[in-house]
């Protein structure tokens, strides 16, 4: 059975997934359909019959990409996509692509599993690409590199790693073009480096910091009490468009729990009390926010707090721009203050 579900958030191990499968079908054409809205029951039926189209020279592939979004909440949308799947005629070529955010990847929809089923039912394939994770892409760049037979420094390929964003952790961010950036840099590298390996002064010359932003990036920079850190974190966000608006109520929500953390704290409650209070019941994550609290006084993060305020009212009345207004308050809350004690 010519049938293929590859879901994940790695664009481009979900591009090389059809690539590969277009290849082991021998597919001679192939058509791309794309749901305009959500639900869309008019991409399924062009999928359906696109797919039961017989090829001239080959097998005629037909791509649904996002159908969990052409099926949407729609009950008719999905019965339908299912009933596809499951009736798919002998000789078809179906491939149905899921591409799927970063932040929901540990959160898949009941109909994704509904989906897989149906195709393992129909003697299909199911493939999850998943882009990789924290201190993974160097891993994956040099086999990348090896599968390509371009050659490149360990070193090398750790930096490269590091500058396309491997290397960050924060959960909030999009990582799906990371291994499309990484593959073009390093098909880049090879151009310029020739028959020889890649060094880690040829990546430090010729890639360009890309590391995604993160606004956990931010609040955890205000946690370790790390003002440039802060400063640089807001500034990738920023270039990459994540709203002003957003940054400050993840610090007005950061340093309102601080606050809880450091009165609870001087009034000896327990961790218990804590936990229950900061971070609805997650015990971990309360504990970290209390020892980040203890780099504080009191006055600090009040001060903090007040001048977020400040710099959400004004933005809203217009009397200041939203990201100079950001600005000024890392330069006086942040920047501008040595840490003291309450």
């Amino acid at each position: 059975m010519t049938l293929l579900f590859v879901h994940g958030d790695d664009d481009f191990g979900i591009d090389q997934s059809l690539t590969a499968f277009a290849a082991r079908v021998e597919a001679a054409e192939r058509t791309e359909i794309t749901p305009e809205h959500s639900p869309d029951e008019g991409a399924i039926d062009r999928a359906r019959l696109e797919s039961a189209t017989v090829g001239m020279f080959g097998a005629h592939l037909a791509v649904l990409h996002q159908p969990i979004f052409a099926a949407g909440r729609s009950t008719a949308a999905t019965d339908k996509l299912l009933a596809f799947v499951a009736e798919l005629p002998d000789g078809a070529a179906l491939a149905l692509a899921e591409l799927r955010p970063s932040r929901d990847a540990g959160r898949p929809p009941a109909l994704l599993q509904r989906i897989a089923e149906a195709v393992v039912a129909r003697g299909g394939t199911v493939e999850e690409r998943a882009t990789p994770r924290r201190n993974q892409l160097q891993g994956w760049i040099r086999g990348h590199a090896e599968a390509l037979g371009i050659p490149i420094e360990p070193r090398a390929a750790a930096v490269l790693a590091e500058r396309v964003g491997g290397a960050v952790w924060e959960s909030d961010i999009e990582r799906g073009q990371q291994t499309w950036v990484a593959d073009g840099e390093l098909r880049k590298l090879a151009t310029y480096a020739g028959a020889r390996p890649i060094t880690p002064a040829d990546v430090e010359a010729l890639v360009t910091d890309t590391r995604p932003a993160s606004v956990f990036a931010i609040t955890n920079a205000i946690d370790r009490r790390e003002p440039a850190a802060a400063a640089a974190a807001v500034e990738r966000a920023i270039d990459e468009g994540q709203p002003v608006l957003r940054i400050l109520a993840a610090l007005e929500g950061r340093i309102a729990d601080l606050i809880v953390a450091c009165d609870l704290g001087a009034s000896g409650a327990t961790p218990q009390d804590l936990t229950k209070r900061v971070r609805r019941g997650n015990a971990r994550m309360a504990e970290r926010i209390a020892q980040s609290a203890r780099r504080y006084s009191m006055v600090e993060l009040e001060g903090m707090l007040r001048g977020l305020f400040e710099a959400d009212l004004s933005i809203k009345a217009n009397e200041m721009a939203e990201e100079p207004a950001l600005v000024a308050w890392l330069g006086e809350y942040l920047l501008a203050t040595r840490p003291t004690r309450g």
